[in-house]
């Protein structure tokens, strides 16, 4: 837990606390130390410290008054043939998944052997940045 206090959720945080852990914050970047030695020596599990570094943009925009834009969000739906006959208007190859990708301005259709899901894995990853 350390020093500066509980596991409390980033978003049920009041503002004072948000302060306080911005300052936090600022004193790390003004030490020039690594974030591991450094929440090592407030007593801070680098893991949280982690997860305030990645909040602190959000919460100084919002401290600024500014619009926070929507969290990109990487989920893919996927959509799941419900009968053979469905999935016979699926992928027109044997042993392959259909996969479609749409964000933003982009779409992508690709038919992916199944037993290469790890590839598929990697590709999606690169495809959705």
């Amino acid at each position: 837990m350390g020093f500066f206090g509980g596991s409390m959720r980033s978003d049920k945080l009041s503002e004072e606390r948000i302060d306080e852990i911005l300052a936090i914050l600022d004193e790390l970047k003004a030490s020039g130390m690594k974030a591991e030695a450094f929440a090592q020596s407030k007593g801070l599990g680098y893991g949280q410290l982690r997860g305030w570094l990645s909040s602190a943009p959000r919460w100084r925009a919002q401290r600024a008054g500014l619009a926070l834009p929507p969290r990109r969000s990487a989920f893919v739906r996927a959509h799941c043939n419900p009968s053979p006959a469905a999935a016979a208007e699926g992928s027109p190859h044997p042993g392959h998944a259909r996969i479609t990708c749409e964000g933003a301005q982009r779409r992508a259709q690709i038919d992916w052997p199944v037993a290469h899901a790890a590839e598929c894995a990697q590709w999606l990853q690169a495809w959705l940045g």
